[in-house]
């Protein structure tokens, strides 16, 4: 099946700037989101902490790049990962997104975060920002959409991280992600140690 996603005569996502070399697009597509993640959290600082403003952040990074920012996958994906052989995790399918998505943020909204000290905090943290991680919304830039939705979260729930740490670890967070979300052979202990470093640092 043919990804629509994709130029047809190039596997390049199609994207505005009308770029069909990945690597051109690689190297358009950081500086200009290195410029959106700087006031990110001011465009979108009077939304509630839902799946909308999860939308939203993605359609501010991503929107002068890409005409699809801001809306759900509607295409599976699979991505062969180096920490877990070749393998891919199981992201959610398409028409389900939007409902785990969602019941992972009521999941988050509903914990009392200022009775968890900071290792209890990155724990449960971890797992839950893992879980709507691994619905993996949107056909690309999942990962800087999440953990930017994570830091503004935490920032807003009392447990401000440090964002400098993310950013310049920023590797290891995604495998860090992709171990915790391997279903039965998930293991948490990277990502809880990063998020735990970054929120005392916060």
């Amino acid at each position: 099946m043919r990804d629509p996603y994709l130029y047809e005569d190039v596997p390049v996502l199609k994207n505005l700037l009308g770029i069909k070399d990945a690597g051109a697009l690689e190297r358009a597509e950081a500086d200009i989101t290195s410029i959106k993640l700087l006031v990110v959290d001011g465009a979108v600082q009077s939304l509630p902490f839902d799946f909308l403003r999860l939308l939203a952040i993605h359609k501010h990074i991503f929107g002068d790049i890409y005409e699809w920012a801001g809306t759900i996958r509607n295409v599976p994906i699979v991505k062969g990962e180096r920490v877990l052989g070749g393998d891919t995790i199981r992201y959610s399918q398409p028409d389900e997104i939007e409902r785990v998505g969602k019941a992972v943020i009521k999941e988050l909204n509903g914990i009392d975060w200022s009775r968890l000290d900071a290792h209890e905090t990155a724990v449960t943290f971890a797992k839950l920002i893992a879980a709507l991680w691994q619905t993996h919304p949107f056909r690309e830039g999942n990962t800087r959409t999440v953990i930017t939705f994570a830091a503004q979260f935490a920032e807003g729930h009392g447990f401000r991280m440090d964002k400098t740490l993310l950013k310049d670890s920023a590797a290891y967070v995604r495998d860090a992600l992709v171990k915790a979300s391997d279903g039965q052979y998930s293991e948490y202990g990277y990502l809880i140690k990063i998020f735990e470093d970054a929120i005392r640092r916060g």
